[in-house]
């Protein structure tokens, strides 16, 4: 024997009254009721993804601002400390051969001038 339903519980053949059509509306705001739950649902798991996903986003950016952080003060740290190896060493230089030094200045000094006069 053929059933007389299809797999959504709708009368295929029945008669044409208010019965039927009543039952089937409230079975129909019935499905809709519970699509509309079903999308809240969804939507609610949808939210939740996306919040653990941010948190995680920032907590990447946080550590990764804070290990750019730390490069950038060892390198600042390594410029400084070669500028003071530097200074240094040029005032022992200085120091050592005062009339070289001099000289040298002087014609750095002349060659600036020439370079620039115009």
């Amino acid at each position: 024997m053929v059933s007389d339903t299809t797999p959504n519980n709708f009368e295929t053949s029945g008669t044409p009254g208010g019965a039927s059509k009543s039952a089937d509306k409230a079975d129909l705001e019935n499905q809709i009721d519970h699509l509309r739950k079903d999308l809240a649902g969804v939507t609610e798991a949808l939210k939740s993804l996306a919040s653990h996903q941010a948190d995680d986003a920032r907590r990447n950016v946080s550590a990764l601002r804070d290990d750019v952080r730390e490069r950038g003060e060892r390198y600042m740290q390594q410029a400084q400390d070669a500028a003071s190896d530097l200074e240094e060493q040029l005032s022992e230089r200085v120091r050592s051969e005062p009339i070289k030094s001099v000289l040298i200045a002087a014609a750095a000094g002349y060659l600036y001038a020439r370079i620039f006069r115009r």
